[in-house]
């Protein structure tokens, strides 16, 4: 065999399918970056998590509040979307329908009458449902009072208490999100606007708190300072004994979402799927067989 019959047996060092080709050092490089990425990912969020518990109470409360916000947002945005497109839809139409009168008379064919009549039935569609998307509301009720600062709560009784509510919120928040619709949900969206008028109360009386710690620092008269920590300790207990709520309503919304199973009707269609197909194997090794 020639040296060009031994060449051309074997394969390229540089084909398009040889990892040492440039095409596949590049994609095995972009592979690479992908997995690189997605491992700083996964890093960040364990880190986060494992952060996030381990911060100051006046900071913890922030954090707590700001994730609570960008997961409603994240929850609605298909909704909005929904809207925004039957909007636009809504708009295209409804001006196609209005140029159309225009049309006629200019080029004098009423077929243009016609088109218009198509593109205001279809400009009417789009605003039903519209209006039915405007009447779903998917999104959870959010407290809203605004809650004190992080600088305002560095050296404040009222961090751990409203810190806590803000995290109970979140919590029952995703609770409510993981059930799909039907009695439980409603029942949680119910407990969750409870929920929310509970930690618009917490952050009104860390406000008070807030106000009131700071006007003791303000004032050098013993007895008048010792009056008002007597009214911070009041405040901060009836919030503390506020937040204590939240454990037994966690406690029976886990319960709550661990007895419904949202899988059941799948689970039970796949089962009978699954005898069927068991069924038609079954006749046909009977109809191989005879």
């Amino acid at each position: 065999m020639t040296d060009r019959s031994k060449h051309d047996g074997q394969a390229s060092p540089t084909s398009p399918t040889s990892p040492t080709s440039p095409t596949g050092w590049s994609w095995g490089r972009f592979h690479a970056l992908l997995d690189g990425r997605s491992g700083a990912a996964r890093a960040a969020a364990d880190a986060a998590a494992a952060v996030v518990p381990a911060l100051p109470a006046w900071v913890g409360a922030d954090v707590e509040r700001r994730s609570l916000l960008r997961a409603e947002r994240r929850a609605g945005r298909g909704l909005r979307w929904a809207r925004r497109r039957e909007t636009a839809t809504a708009s295209l139409w409804t001006g196609v329908a209005a140029l159309t009168p225009v049309a006629a008379v200019a080029y004098d064919s009423w077929g243009w009458l016609v088109a218009g009549g198509a593109a205001l039935a279809r400009a009417a569609l789009a605003g039903r449902e519209l209006g039915l998307l405007r009447r779903v509301d998917g999104g959870l009720p959010l407290p809203r009072n605004p809650a004190p600062s992080p600088w305002e709560l560095r050296r404040s009784a009222a961090a751990e208490p409203l810190r806590r509510g803000e995290a109970a919120l979140a919590a029952l928040a995703a609770m409510t999100r993981s059930l799909g619709p039907g009695p439980a949900r409603t029942l949680l969206q119910t407990t969750a606007a409870g929920a929310a008028d509970l930690v618009d109360g917490l952050r009104l009386g860390a406000a008070r708190v807030v106000a009131c710690e700071t006007a003791a620092r303000a004032i050098s008269h013993p007895g008048r300072r010792a009056e008002l920590a007597r009214t911070t300790e009041a405040l901060v207990a009836t919030m503390t004994t506020s937040v204590a709520v939240f454990d037994d309503l966690l406690a029976a919304a886990g319960e709550a979402v661990g007895t419904v199973s949202s899988s059941a009707p799948g689970l039970i269609r796949l089962r009978e799927d699954t005898e069927m197909l068991r069924g038609y194997a079954a006749a046909l090794q009977d109809l191989a067989g005879s």
